[in-house]
């Protein structure tokens, strides 16, 4: 009785492809979904003060060389087929760090900051970080805080930083950022400045840390009783969004195909 034998490379090669691509949409609807987290993330903050709009950066991956075993007489020798891109990748996430427009607020305990610069925060574990939220108050020791609680953070007339302490009912902040209180204590806000936006990592809404900051002495400005609102686009995100949304309809319709052609693949070879 002689032996049957099934050429199954056609089978494989679709199997292997269609896998392939399974794993480039897979990538690809994993970029999406970080680019909706970052969207919703902004969105979500559009009346934060303070807060800077997030962007991330995308990338294509690098070509790979694809070949298959179809060369030949007997379809079994090398073929080179040429090169194919793998899908999309992230970069990075870089801050937008144009300014927000001022709103007033009446209130002393908030101060705007124009110009370069954040305002340089300090926790309760002694971690500094860095903001351009202004909504500041005063706590039960009379210290100015953000609203996570953290010392905003003061420079000495004789040098070094503390956190600055205020009268509560009687303090003012001038342009120049000199602190004076009722009390007789007088200070500078200590403003933080980066000469590469890449030197900051996003720790919160509105907090930043960051290596390679240098005290700045000029070029910003602040006002007591204002708050620099969120510099979010909503327009943008709002386009964004809906790029999104095409590109998802478009990655599932390819999925669906591939689903299908891998399901009349098996049965083709379930007949045989």
């Amino acid at each position: 009785m002689g032996k049957l034998y099934l050429n199954l490379e056609p089978f494989w090669r679709v199997t292997t492809q269609m896998i392939r691509g399974i794993d480039t949409l897979s990538r690809s609807f994993n970029v999406l979904s970080e680019k909706q987290k970052n969207l919703a993330s902004n969105a979500a903050n559009v009346t934060t003060p303070g807060y800077r709009a997030q962007k991330l950066v995308t990338s294509a991956m690098e070509e790979v060389d694809v070949h298959n075993y179809t060369n030949g007489p007997e379809l079994n020798l090398r073929r080179e087929t040429g090169q194919i891109v793998f899908g999309n990748q992230l970069d990075e996430a870089y801050l937008n760090l144009e300014s927000g427009a001022i709103q007033g607020t009446n209130s002393q305990t908030d101060v705007a900051l124009s110009g370069d610069g954040f305002f340089s925060v300090q926790s309760p574990a002694g971690e500094t970080f860095y903001t351009r939220n202004g909504n500041f108050s005063v706590n039960d020791q009379n210290e100015l805080v953000t609203q996570e609680g953290y010392n905003v953070l003061g420079i000495l007339p004789g040098g070094g930083t503390a956190p600055i302490t205020v009268d509560s009912t009687n303090f003012t902040i001038d342009q120049n950022g000199f602190v004076q209180s009722g009390q007789g204590a007088q200070q500078f806000l200590y403003i933080t400045s980066f000469e590469n936006q890449a030197d900051l990592t996003h720790v919160g809404d509105t907090l930043y840390q960051g290596e390679n900051g240098t005290p700045v002495g000029t070029g910003f400005s602040t006002r007591q009783g204002y708050v620099e609102q969120s510099n979010v686009d909503m327009v943008d995100v709002m386009s964004d969004m809906m790029q999104i949304s095409r590109e998802f309809e478009a990655n599932q319709k390819m999925l669906r195909t591939t689903d299908e052609t891998l399901r009349r693949a098996t049965q083709e070879i379930g007949r045989v």
